[in-house]
């Protein structure tokens, strides 16, 4: 008789599992089994963000990291996700790029920043790296590599962490770099425009940054070279953005791109502290040579 209750204990288990792991992981109903909870994930990104920025140079103007977070923060009230903190904060780095770290941890660099146009496009990017957050991508990745035995093991409670966490920060710090599928970046581009429009700003910023990031790109892949990219091209990334805007309340496509406040509270204040710094290099340079022999 014992066998018997066997089967349907080990199914209405399975299933209770899975109820309890399904979770939303986008504004428009998506759902995924995530069996690491919020609380491994903060952990995670936590540990993550310490080491990140103990080898970054984080920006030190209180404007632009006030204005981005603000951005950014406007961006996660209306993201659908309230059980994590977010944090928005900027490195000062020439790349091209932004990322986020599982739990609340959205980085842009500088170098990206100065060749945004609005506001409108800064909320785009913010909002795509939210989206990464809100879709738990780099949470479901981990769970596939490592298994959620493993992961539920890691105590990432200070600043000493052991070598097989320090592993697995690495291996995070790759995935989110290195980029997402193809799925997943159209996942974070959709959610993004979302998110950009429910905030207030004009969703077409979105197919406004990737040209912008498009004319920015050396390699453009074509032809067979792009079947064989696990990231999706520009190009596809616009036309997925353009079906997906068409969806969206047609009020959204009025909304304000604020290109003025953009200009004040980023580009003049990044550009101006450039031109501080090359005149500080020039001055660096002249003392130099004046301490060399024979100078």
């Amino acid at each position: 008789m014992k066998r018997i209750y066997v089967l349907p204990l080990s199914l209405i288990l399975t299933l209770f599992l899975f109820a309890c792991g399904i979770v939303r992981t986008s504004p428009f109903g998506e759902r995924a089994l995530i069996l690491i909870p919020t609380s491994e994930e903060v952990a995670l990104g936590r540990a993550a963000a310490r080491q990140i920025e103990s080898h970054s140079k984080l920006c030190k103007d209180p404007v632009i990291n006030s204005y981005v977070n603000w951005v950014g923060q406007k961006i996660a009230a209306v993201s659908g996700r309230y059980d994590i903190t977010y944090h928005y904060k900027v490195i000062e780095s020439p790349e091209l790029n932004a990322f986020s770290l599982p739990g609340g941890w959205v980085y842009v660099y500088t170098g990206l920043l100065k060749h945004l146009k609005n506001e409108a496009d800064l909320a785009f990017v913010l909002g795509h790296e939210t989206g990464h957050i809100v879709g738990r991508h780099a949470i479901r990745r981990l769970q596939l590599i490592y298994g959620i035995n493993f992961l539920l093991s890691l105590t990432l409670r200070g600043k000493n962490l052991s070598q097989a966490e320090l592993e697995v920060i690495k291996v995070l710090y790759q995935i989110v770099i290195a980029g997402y599928s193809r799925k997943e970046e159209f996942e974070a581009d959709e959610m993004g425009a979302y998110f950009t429009g429910k905030a207030g700003w004009n969703p077409v910023a979105s197919v406004e940054t990737i040209e912008i990031l498009d004319r920015l790109m050396k390699f453009k892949p074509s032809g067979v070279t792009e079947l064989f990219m696990d990231h999706p091209t520009n190009r596809k990334r616009i036309e997925n953005l353009n079906r997906w805007i068409r969806t969206f309340p047609k009020k959204w496509l009025e909304n304000p791109f604020n290109e003025e406040r953009y200009r004040e509270k980023v580009l003049r204040r990044l550009n101006g502290h450039s031109e501080r710094g090359k005149a500080g290099n020039r001055g660096r340079g002249r003392s130099a040579e004046k301490a060399l022999p024979g100078a």
